[in-house]
C-alpha cells in the first residue's frame, strides 16, 4: 500500500493552496478533519476497558441529569387538582428515584472499577521497571544509607562516651589540649 494516498480534502472544505496538496499539508489537513487512521496501534484490553468506564460514566451523567429533570417535573405535578395525574407523577417521582440510586450505584463500582485499573497499572509499572529514573532512585538510597550511618554513628559516639564517663573522654570537643608533637620546640 503506498504511503501516498489520493484523497480529495476539498470534499471536506479545506483547499490545497496555491501549489495543490504537498505530503505534510495533506496529512496536516487530514487530521483537522478528524479522519479515521486505520493504522494506528491497537489498544491495549486495559486501555479499552478504562475507555468503557469513562463512556459509561459520561452516559450515566446523562441519565443521572435525565432521571432528576423527570423527579422535578413530577413533583410539580403531585400537587396538582387532578387526582390521577397527581397519582401517576407520584409513581413518576418513585421511579425517577430508585433509578437515580441506581445510577449513583453503578457510578460508584465504575470510580472503584477505575481505582482499580489505576492501581493494577501502577503496581505494573513498577514491576516492569517503567517510569523508574536509576539517577532518582541512587540519590534515594544514598540518602537514606547517610541518614541511618549518621545516626548509628551517634548512637555509637553517645554509647562510647557513657562507657568512658570520666576518663579520656572528656578530650573529644572539651578542654584537653591534644599532646605535643616529638618535633614540637620546648621553648
Amino acid at each position: 500500500m503506498d504511503d501516498e494516498q489520493d484523497l480529495d480534502l476539498a470534499l471536506l472544505g479545506f483547499s490545497p493552496g496555491g501549489d495543490g496538496w504537498r505530503g505534510p499539508q495533506r496529512v496536516g489537513a487530514a487530521d483537522a478533519a478528524g479522519l479515521e487512521v486505520k493504522s494506528t496501534d491497537a489498544l491495549s484490553p486495559l486501555d479499552r476497558l478504562a475507555a468503557l468506564l469513562d463512556d459509561l460514566t459520561t452516559e450515566m451523567r446523562e441519565q443521572f441529569e435525565l432521571f432528576r429533570k423527570l423527579r422535578a417535573t413530577a413533583e410539580k405535578l403531585i400537587d396538582g387538582a387532578d387526582e390521577a395525574a397527581a397519582k401517576a407523577a407520584r409513581a413518576d417521582a418513585k421511579a425517577a428515584t430508585d433509578a437515580i440510586a441506581l445510577i449513583v450505584r453503578t457510578l460508584e463500582k465504575i470510580d472503584s472499577l477505575q481505582r482499580q485499573l489505576a492501581r493494577d497499572r501502577e503496581d505494573a509499572a513498577l514491576a516492569s521497571g517503567e517510569g523508574e529514573d536509576e539517577d532518582a532512585i541512587t540519590a534515594e538510597l544514598l540518602r537514606i544509607i547517610e541518614t541511618q550511618a549518621e545516626a548509628r554513628a551517634k548512637a555509637r559516639l553517645a554509647a562510647w562516651q557513657n562507657a568512658t564517663e570520666g576518663s579520656a573522654a572528656e578530650g573529644i570537643g572539651g578542654a584537653i589540649e591534644p599532646a605535643s608533637t616529638p618535633d614540637a620546640g620546648g621553648g
